[in-house]
This record gives structure tokens, sequence and C-alpha cells, in this order.
């Protein structure tokens, strides 16, 4: 399994990483080569391609994610820099 697509929070250190993209659709009942498509739409594989556990905080005046938040300790960090 691929690991640190995501990295960590930097404030608590919580893996940031949910799961692989292909195996979320294996598990609903898609078979592998449906699977292999839809996570082929994610730009993910089998074997690689993660979601992302942190929570994106969208600023409309830049329009464009501006922050994220982690899910577990709520600490927030820029964009750009600060991230695991």
């Amino acid at each position: 399994m691929a690991t640190h697509d995501h990295g960590t929070c930097p404030g608590c250190g919580a893996d940031l990483n949910g799961g692989l993209i292909w195996q979320t659709f294996a598990d609903r009942g898609h078979t592998d080569a449906e699977a292999d498509r839809i996570a082929a739409l994610y730009g993910a594989t089998r074997t690689h391609g993660q979601w992302g556990r942190q929570i994106a905080i969208y600023s409309q005046g830049r329009d464009r994610t501006a922050a994220y938040r982690c899910p577990d300790c709520e600490h927030e960090w820029p964009r750009d820099g600060g991230g695991g």
C-alpha cells in the first residue's frame, strides 16, 4: 500500500491518508475492472492513490483552498507550507 501520499498533521502527527481509492470501489461491490476504471478517473491504480483525510478550508476571496484542518486535533495550517 502506498504511504504518505497526504503526509501527516503538523500539529499531532496523525496520518492523513484515508485509504486506497481503488479499494473503496472494490469494497462497494464493483468488479475489479470497474474499480480500475473508476480509480483511473482519480489518477489512482490498485496500489497507488489514496483519499486524503485533511479538511480543506476554502477562501472565497482567493477562489481556492487556503488552508487545511486535521480531522483529529483540528490544527490548521496554510496550504502553501506547514503540512506534513
